[in-house]
């Protein structure tokens, strides 16, 4: 019962949310109804507009599902911990949530250099992955799945081992593309973590 209330008291019942979603999530990869790449188009993209990727952090190599669940999880084990041992300095009334908004910030804060640590040695398990299916799409039509394709945004399907996967692709000239065409993949940038496109020479 301790535990119980613990885990579903402010602050730690915050995490204790996160944490229920990402076991959800992680459930739903494993009947086969989410990918665990899911996430890498959103971080593209805003690396695209120009703004600080997540990557930066010390997350890069594996996907970003992995990193952001042992950042919940790391923050639900020190959130739950802290909770324990200084319950009795939170205080009560208003004091009592800024105290606790604080060290629920402070766990998430801790959280990022341990996930930065605990992810070095899983990225040799995705590179190799990583790096052959990349180039295995090298030659194979893609249909495209945005209204447009430019130097800087579009995405498109390709079929790959019987499975339909979305891709970023970008188009040296815009126009040359629009929704439901088909290109030729010819390149991949993994700088961007894209694909270069043109027309199909048939």
């Amino acid at each position: 019962m301790d535990f119980l209330n613990t885990i579903f008291t402010f602050p730690t019942v915050v995490f204790t949310t996160l944490l229920l979603i990402v076991i959800g999530f992680w459930l739903i990869a494993l009947l086969g109804f989410a990918d665990i790449d899911m996430l890498e188009g959103d971080v593209e993209i805003e690396a695209d507009g120009g703004g600080d990727s997540i990557m930066q952090m010390g997350f890069g190599g594996v996907p970003l599902t992995i990193s952001i669940s042992l950042v919940v999880l790391l923050s639900w084990i020190a959130s739950f911990y802290a909770h324990q041992l200084f319950a009795y300095a939170l205080g009560d009334g208003v004091m009592f949530y800024v105290l606790g908004g604080a060290m629920m910030l402070g766990c998430f804060v801790v959280s990022i250099p341990l996930t930065a640590m605990l992810v070095r040695p899983l990225r040799r398990f995705f590179d190799s992955k990583e790096t052959a299916s990349k180039n295995d799409f090298i030659g194979l039509e893609c249909v495209i799945a945005t209204s447009k394709v430019n130097p800087y945004f579009g995405q498109a399907k390709v079929q790959f081992q019987g499975t339909e996967q979305l891709i970023e692709v970008r188009s040296e000239e815009e126009g040359m593309f629009s929704l439901g065409d088909t290109g030729l993949l010819i390149e991949h940038d993994v700088a961007k973590n894209s694909y270069l496109i043109v027309e199909k020479p048939w």
